[in-house]
C-alpha cells in the first residue's frame, strides 16, 4: 500500500467538489470517491515487473551425440573467412600473449557468445590457430554453413611467469577476461565483476589435454564466470584427488559453494577411447553421473553432462579439433 496526498491544484479546480471522484493510474480506477474532500488517499500500487528470461536460442539436440569428424573440405580456407588478431596483455602474472578469433563480419555493435580454448603441454597460445590444428578454418566454415553461431574464440597461454595449467584460474579472472571482453563486443556489458557474472551463460572455457586440467580448476573456482565448459582428454588434478570418486566429490563441493543448480552449469567432455587421458578421465565421469548435480544427456535442454568417446582415437589435436566441432554448437543455447 502506498499513500499520497491529493495535490491541492486537484483541489482548488473544484473536482473534489462534484458528486464523484476519481484517481487514475495507467488507465484504471485506483481511488473513487463521493462527496468528499480527503486529505490523503490510499491506493495499491502495481505489481512490480519481474525481469524477463533472455529467450532461448532454437536448437534440435541430439541426446546420445556419436562422434563425426568435420568435412575434410571444413579444414581448407574458408571464402567467409574470419580473422585470428595477436593481442598483448599486462596482467597478475606479467606480460602475456593470446589469440583472438574473430568471425567474418564481426561488428562491434553486436553482442557475442565467447570461447577460452586452451593448448595442452609444451604447446602455447599460436597453437590452435596455427597450421598443426587451424581451428579457424572449421569455425569459419560452421558459421558460414549455419551450423555455428558467429562467435569469439580465445586461445590464451598458462605459459610463464609463474603460471601454470591448475592455477591459470586465476589469471583467467583477475586478467584476461576483462582484458579481452574490454576490447571485444560480448554479452558483459562492462567488464566489473557484476557484469562479468551476469554474462556467464555467454561464455565458456575448455582445453585439451593440460589444458583440460586448466578446464576442470576453472569450474572450481570460476563457475561464477563461466556457464559452459569444454574439456578435452584430461581429468581433475588437485590435492587429494586420488580416484574418479575423489575427483567428483571435490566437483561437486566447488558446486555446493557456488549456489548453482544443475540448470546453471552444463559440461561437454570429449576424449578417444585409446586416448592416453581415457583411463583418468573415464572414472571421474562415471562418477559424477551418479551425482544429483548432473543429469547425463547430450540434450542440454534437459541435462548438463555428456562424455563424447571416440572410438580408437588417441591424443592428437587432429581428432581434438574434430571435438570442438561436434560440441561446439551445442553450447549457449540454454
Amino acid at each position: 500500500m502506498k499513500k499520497i496526498a491529493l495535490s491541492t491544484a486537484l483541489l482548488a479546480c473544484g473536482l473534489c467538489a462534484s458528486a464523484q471522484v476519481y484517481l487514475y493510474k495507467d488507465g484504471q480506477v485506483l481511488y473513487q470517491m463521493e462527496n468528499g474532500t480527503p486529505d490523503s488517499i490510499v491506493f495499491h500500487a502495481p505489481a512490480v515487473q519481474e525481469p524477463q528470461e533472455e529467450p532461448k536460442t532454437p536448437f534440435n539436440y541430439d541426446a546420445n551425440m556419436q562422434y563425426h569428424a568435420a568435412p575434410d573440405y571444413y579444414l581448407n580456407g574458408c571464402q567467409q573467412a574470419g580473422r585470428v588478431n595477436t593481442e598483448y596483455y599486462n596482467g597478475i602474472r606479467g606480460n602475456k600473449t593470446l589469440k583472438v578469433y574473430t568471425p567474418y563480419g564481426y561488428d562491434a555493435n553486436k553482442k557475442y557468445n565467447i570461447l577460452y580454448l586452451m593448448h595442452g603441454g609444451g604447446e602455447n597460445e599460436n597453437t590452435i590457430f596455427g597450421n598443426d590444428v587451424n581451428l579457424q578454418n572449421i569455425l569459419d566454415h560452421m558459421i558460414m554453413n549455419g551450423e555455428l553461431e558467429p562467435m569469439i574464440v580465445v586461445t590464451p597461454t598458462f605459459n610463464g611467469n609463474g603460471s601454470e595449467a591448475q592455477n591459470f584460474w586465476e589469471e583467467l579472472r583477475k586478467s584476461v577476461i576483462p582484458f579481452v571482453e574490454g576490447k571485444y563486443s560480448t554479452y558483459a556489458a562492462s567488464t566489473s565483476d557484476e557484469d562479468i557474472k551476469a554474462s556467464r551463460r555467454h561464455r565458456a572455457y575448455g582445453g585439451f589435454s593440460m589444458g583440460c586440467v586448466s578446464t576442470w580448476n576453472v569450474f572450481l573456482y570460476c563457475l561464477d564466470y563461466v556457464a559452459y565448459f569444454m574439456p578435452l582428454s584430461g581429468d581433475l588434478w588437485c590435492d587429494g584427488c586420488n580416484s574418479g570418486q575423489d575427483k567428483a566429490r571435490t566437483v561437486d563441493q566447488a558446486i555446493a559453494k557456488s549456489g548453482y543448480s544443475p540448470r546453471d552449469y552444463f559440461i561437454f567432455a570429449a576424449t578417444g577411447s585409446d586416448d592416453i587421458a581415457y583411463p583418468n578421465e573415464n572414472p571421474q565421469i562415471q562418477a559424477m553421473k551418479q551425482s544429483s548435480n548432473f543429469t547425463y544427456t547430450s540434450d542440454f535442454s534437459k541435462g548438463n553432462l555428456y562424455f563424447l568417446v571416440a572410438p580408437g582415437l588417441t591424443h592428437w589435436w587432429g581428432y581434438v579439433r574434430h571435438y570442438v566441432y561436434d560440441g561446439l554448437p551445442y553450447l549457449f543455447h540454454e
